[in-house]
């Protein structure tokens, strides 16, 4: 008898789960189709093929939807930054040309794993009139993990500037320039590809010339 319960248990987390993740799929395709600010729970309920009163039992409103797509993206983004920090910090490092790979996979497994979800916060952080439409809490959440991952990403670049493995350049220009570079990319990958297979192909040919390109400018050695 106690081992049907925990089969009942166990079969309805899964349901649960699986209908969580139908419902952040679906409003990864609208929010990103649409923007947040045009967004309704009605449409994320008709891309989910589900009720919007099934959404309400997971997600109160549309920003707590919209931070449960945001956070863990963000988040997992940080982890990546955290991991190439230690190996810095650990002087696992030898070579610029390591670093500089280490630091565009980050961009390009962000891309293969969650690429609506890379497009999503790509928005968000490109448009104050979205950040402002979100409730105070929501907003600071998500605020405070892109300026720390931007922040990381400032202090990975200082430290191998330090070490000597890149060239003496502003860290906070050089973050931006890198974000910028793989943003812009991604975004005309988006406008020029027509079918997926074509767009990871284009975007990992694309990316790994620009590779080359920022090792031969920055790396020392």
């Amino acid at each position: 008898m106690q081992k049907h319960q925990q089969a009942i248990r166990e079969r309805k987390k899964r349901e649960k789960d699986q209908r969580i993740q139908s419902i952040l799929a679906a409003a990864k395709q609208v929010f990103f189709s649409k923007g947040y600010l045009k967004t309704t729970m009605d449409e994320i309920a008709l891309e989910a093929q589900i009720s919007k009163p099934t959404i309400y039992q997971y997600f109160k409103t549309k920003d707590e939807l919209y931070s449960s797509l945001m956070l863990p993206f963000l988040e997992e983004f940080g982890r990546q930054f955290e991991r190439i920090e230690k190996k810095l910090t650990d002087r696992k490092y030898t070579s610029g040309n390591d670093l500089v790979k280490d630091l565009f996979n980050i961009f390009i497994r962000s891309y293969e794993t969650a690429p609506d979800s890379l497009r999503v916060a790509h928005t968000f952080f490109q448009h104050q009139d979205l950040i402002n439409e979100l409730n105070p809490d929501t907003r600071a959440a998500i605020s405070d993990r892109g300026k720390y991952d931007f922040e990381l990403a400032r202090r990975v670049l200082q430290a191998a500037i330090t070490q000597g493995l890149l060239r003496d350049i502003d860290s906070f220009a050089l973050s931006d320039i890198l974000w910028g570079l793989f943003v812009g990319i991604t975004q005309v990958m988006d406008m020029k590809a027509t079918k997926h297979d074509q767009e990871r192909k284009y975007l990992k040919s694309t990316l790994s010339l620009a590779e080359k390109l920022i090792i031969d400018a920055i790396v020392l050695k």
